[in-house]
Parts: structure tokens; C-alpha cells; sequence
């Protein structure tokens, strides 16, 4: 692998923004629109067709047209209209922007409204003010802007006003990982707690729980009772009322899903935290105790009957569940375990598609090597194949069949580079 190879994935895994598109001229045989530099480097597009907000994790983030976060007043992300201005609601401290439509080298995010704010790559991590709104602008322009382009330039054709609300606590520390304490906020409560109708049993003195689900739950539906009806509930950035009976559904992603119900009356708030697993062997009502831990790295030999978190057993990782039992056969956060209950490691074939565990076990994503050989891992750990284009550099990658990368080599009429990027 030459040098040259090297830095262009090293460019794409700091991008991590790739979508699987083929690169487009006038070929009759492609169909899939693609947004490649026209000669003039000038963009056709001066409109987004679609833009969404998600946290670290790749959560969505709904957005409203006003900051009551009225579920009527919810906007979908091909609904967004220029010139317009949008309200979100989060817990993360750190999000990402995905958009539809331009190239994103025409696009920037601008953070505040000062003349001097510099504008960010869309791709870009953006972090937000704990325990404030922060306001972000999303801009489209014709040309392609300089790096330093700056929020008082006003030669962009069209933009985009987001007011995002973090409900991080900025006493908060920084391990998004750690609990938030009981004793943190007022002493207004939840009277009940549901998933898809099994009650979760509360305590006053708690604000974390946890709930295991089978890995064929793609959503629940989530009951959020106040103690007063004058509260304000959120579940999961939804707002909901009597009317509601206080229900939201919510699509989980495999794994760990960490969802925030918030109860708020006038200034004094509370929030909780509902970790539901997705991908034990069988649902388990209220599990408040052990919460899962993160990795196996962080468990200990097994010595007795432990719930909830990964244990040693002969050398070899396994994860117990809410009951004691041993996890097989599914995705537990990050990890996979296999049928005999041992983690697996490398590549692996799960429901048609191909993982990559690595040695440590832990799903990858993004440029991976392996075996000498570059692959592409989408958000969600699945190897891609064919056509790729990086949205930060704008170029395409060819991924051959077994989903290794391409380089110095023709497929079709197009060539690929030492890089592996296609020499348009």
C-alpha cells in the first residue's frame, strides 16, 4: 500500500461521510444521481432536498417549526424549506448534519451569528452549548466557498436557521457513559413507566434504567406518566400530553439505545434515562439493576451470578442477561455473540451481510483495514460493495465484490487511481 493510498483513507476516515452512489457522466447505463464537480466547478443545486440533525450516535433528531416541540408542529427532513427557521431538542453535546441534494463541498454550517464565525464542512463534528440553545445556520452557495468563508459573507444562494436546544447540564462530566444523579434536579417525578405495557418499577432516588428487548424489536411504544398533568412530558425529543395518554413510539437501533424522558414545570426539570437493549434472548420487564457495561474490556472473571454485563468464561467473553442467562446468537451493544455465547471477533456473515469485529470484537465502521486490503463499513457496520463516493472530497471509490478497494485499474470506462479514487 503506497503512500499516497494511505493519506487519501486517512482523509476519508476523518470525513466519515460516504454514500453509495456511482460516479455520473452521460452514461445511459447509470441511474443513480450523483453530485460530481460540473467543469465549471459551479453548482446546479442551490437547494437542499432534504437536511437532518443526529446525535453521536446517529439518533435522529426531530425538528419543529416552533420551540414548543409540539408533536403537531414536527417537520420531516425532506419538508425543509430555505429561508426558514427550525427548533430542536437534544440531549447529545455533539451532533452531526445530514443533507440531500448539493454536493457538500457546497455547503457550510455556520455556528452563532457572529460576522466572524467561520464556516464548517457539513461533515464536520458540531458541539453544542450544554444547558443552552445554540443557533446553527446551514448555507448553500453556488461556488464552492474558500475555507475561510465567514458568517458575514452573504454571496451564498440559499440558507437554512436550525435553534437546537441542549439539555446536557454543563456540570455534567464529559463521559457520556455516566449517570445522571437523582439529587441533580427538582423534586418533580414520573407516577408511571411503560414499555409497550410492562411497568417499570421507580424509585425517587433513581433517574436510570434498564429494559432488555429480543433483536427482532424494531420499536416500542413508551408511557411516560407525570405525577401532575400540569407537567410538560418529553419522550425521546417528542412532546406528550393527556391527550397522547402520554405515549410516543420510538425506533430502536440495535444494541444500546439510550432514550431521555423529560418532565419539566416551569423552571424546575427532571431527567430520566430508559436504556433499552435491543438484541437479548428474550424481553425482561423493569431490569433497574447493573446496568450493561460498555465493552467486555471493562467486565471481570465470572465468580458468581451476575446480570446485565459481560463476564470471562474459559478465556473467552460472554454476556449475561437481565435473568443470569447467557446471550447467544445476537448483537449485544457493539458485539456480536455467537451461538455457543462466545464473542465474536474478525469478519463475520450475520443475515446476509458482512461485519468487520476486529480483533478487540467491536463492530467497526467507516475505511477499515484488513488483510492488507482497504473495506468501507457503513453507520450501521455492514461492508459496502461497488461505487462509493466520499461527501467531504467529492471523489468515488470502486469496492470490489468481496468489498476490498479498488486501485490502479479500470472498471468499465472509468480509472482508478494509486489512491483508489476515480481520475475523472
Amino acid at each position: 500500500m503506497n503512500k499516497n493510498l494511505k493519506k487519501i483513507v486517512a482523509i476519508a476516515l476523518a470525513i466519515g461521510a460516504i454514500s453509495a452512489v456511482a460516479p455520473a457522466t452521460n452514461i445511459n447505463f447509470l441511474t443513480t444521481k450523483a453530485y460530481a464537480s460540473s467543469d465549471d466547478d459551479s453548482n446546479d443545486e442551490t437547494e437542499l432536498e432534504s437536511l437532518q440533525l443526529l446525535t453521536e450516535s446517529g439518533s435522529k433528531i426531530k425538528l419543529y417549526e416552533s420551540s414548543s416541540y409540539d408533536s403537531d408542529d414536527k417537520v420531516d427532513a425532506d419538508d425543509v424549506e430555505a429561508g426558514e427557521k427550525y427548533f430542536a431538542k437534544t440531549s447529545s453535546d455533539t451532533i452531526n448534519i445530514d443533507i440531500d441534494g448539493p454536493s457538500s463541498k457546497y455547503v457550510r454550517v455556520f455556528k452563532g451569528t457572529s460576522d466572524s464565525t467561520k464556516g464548517k464542512k457539513i461533515s464536520s463534528d458540531i458541539s453544542l452549548d450544554k444547558d443552552s440553545t445554540t443557533t446553527l445556520t446551514v448555507r448553500v452557495y453556488d461556488e464552492e466557498p474558500d475555507d475561510d468563508v465567514r458568517y458575514e459573507d452573504d454571496d451564498y444562494s440559499s440558507e437554512y436557521t436550525i435553534k437546537v436546544k441542549c439539555t446536557a447540564d454543563s456540570s455534567d462530566s464529559d463521559d457520556e457513559d455516566s449517570s445522571d444523579s437523582s439529587d441533580d434536579y427538582d423534586d418533580i417525578y414520573l407516577d408511571r413507566l411503560s414499555v409497550d405495557g410492562q411497568s417499570i418499577s421507580l424509585s425517587k432516588s433513581k433517574v436510570e434504567y434498564t429494559y432488555n428487548v429480543s433483536s427482532d424489536t424494531d420499536e416500542v411504544t413508551i408511557k411516560a406518566t407525570p405525577e401532575d398533568e400540569d407537567y410538560d412530558v418529553t419522550i425521546d425529543g417528542d412532546s406528550v400530553d393527556d391527550d397522547d395518554k402520554y405515549k410516543s413510539d420510538v425506533d430502536l437501533k440495535k444494541g444500546e439505545n439510550k432514550i431521555k424522558i423529560e418532565l419539566e414545570d416551569g423552571d424546575d426539570e427532571r431527567v430520566y434515562t430508559l436504556i433499552i437493549n435491543r438484541g437479548g434472548t428474550s424481553s425482561t420487564t423493569g431490569s433497574t439493576t447493573n446496568t450493561a457495561s460498555g465493552s467486555p474490556s471493562s467486565a471481570t472473571d465470572v465468580v458468581a451470578t451476575v446480570t446485565n454485563k459481560w463476564v470471562q468464561v474459559g478465556g473467552n467473553w460472554q454476556y449475561k442477561d437481565a435473568t443470569g442467562n447467557t446471550v447467544k446468537n445476537t448483537w449485544v451493544q457493539n458485539y456480536f455473540v455467537q451461538a455457543d455465547g462466545n464473542m465474536a471477533t474478525g469478519w463475520l456473515n450475520y443475515s446476509g451481510k458482512w461485519y468487520y469485529l476486529g480483533s478487540d470484537g467491536a463492530r467497526k465502521t467507516g475505511w477499515q483495514q484488513a488483510g492488507g486490503k482497504w473495506y468501507y463499513l457503513d453507520s450501521e457496520g455492514a461492508m459496502q460493495t461497488g461505487w462509493v463516493r466520499d461527501l467531504g472530497s467529492g471523489k468515488y471509490y470502486y469496492l470490489n465484490s468481496d468489498g476490498s478497494m479498488a486501485y490502479n485499474t479500470m472498471i468499465g470506462k472509468y480509472k482508478l487511481g494509486s489512491d483508489g479514487a476515480w481520475i475523472n
